[in-house]
């Protein structure tokens, strides 16, 4: 997927769709990362959803009336505004005062929506038609952030995008972000596979996604920014502090610690 999954698991549960609001400054993520490792093994078929419903109800979640495209008219297009007006408000509040502000975001089901090319793909992934769509800039927005982003950029907030994706798609991930009306960002970090790594990026080469995307917001701090918000639709791009506060965009198609 386009974020350099080191795991990927259909999400069981359509209610994580909820769009939740996350901690303030790194601190507690709204409870706990309901996806994630941890839970119990199943000892009995009966406690595992059924995959071919789940993937029905994503699809209903989506408004997904058999063309793969989600509906503006959704649940999940609700849900996704209800977190961009949080968002926007805490912008807003903090949209004045001395100092850099900056606003970071990831790029994958948090500005460009992954739905048409998952749900084409019986919600599985192919590295190969992966690659070739973010090539071709074949995603779309997702609804409402090229506005709120453009809103950001022209209140006084710098934007960055920290994704998943190699460094070999940071052009045309940057073209499909023009084409799609977003803003010129700030800056944008992707992920490089080979040396010479960041040397900010201590971890490397082996980062876990959470120690990749927080050293990063860590280095856009050491530029001099203040990171007043952090938006990811995966937790693991909220954790690891650095950011005052962050917001979970809407994703039950898949996860990634």
């Amino acid at each position: 997927m386009l974020k350099s999954a080191r795991k990927r698991v259909l999400a069981g549960a359509v209610a994580v769709g909820a769009a939740l609001l996350v901690g303030v400054g790194g601190a507690s993520m709204a409870g706990a990362d309901q996806h994630g490792a941890g839970q119990a093994v199943p000892r009995h078929d009966s406690s595992v959803q059924n995959l071919g419903l789940v993937k029905n109800r994503i699809k209903a979640y989506y408004g997904d009336d058999g063309d793969d495209k989600p509906s503006p008219d959704s649940a999940y297009a609700a849900d996704a505004k209800r977190v961009e007006s949080r968002l926007k408000s805490w912008l807003t509040v903090h949209a004045h005062g001395d100092g850099r502000k900056a606003l970071v975001l990831d790029v994958d089901d948090t500005v460009l929506s992954n739905y048409t090319y998952e749900a084409s793909h019986d919600f599985g992934y192919d590295p190969t038609t992966n690659a070739e769509c973010v090539e071709a800039k074949c995603f779309p927005a997702v609804f409402g952030m090229p506005e709120l982003v453009t809103w950001a950029s022209t209140h006084g907030y710098a934007v960055f995008y920290v994704t998943g994706r190699p460094h070999d798609q940071q052009q045309a991930t940057l073209d499909n972000l023009t084409e799609q009306g977003f803003p010129k960002p700030a800056g944008i970090f992707t992920k490089v596979k080979t040396a010479p790594y960041p040397p900010y990026l201590t971890c490397a080469p082996d980062c876990s996604t959470i120690e990749y995307k927080s050293l990063t917001r860590g280095h856009i701090e050491s530029m001099g920014y203040t990171i007043v918000a952090n938006a990811g639709d995966q937790y693991s791009d909220l954790k690891g502090g650095h950011a005052q506060r962050a917001f979970k965009m809407p994703n039950p198609m898949y996860y990634l610690p």
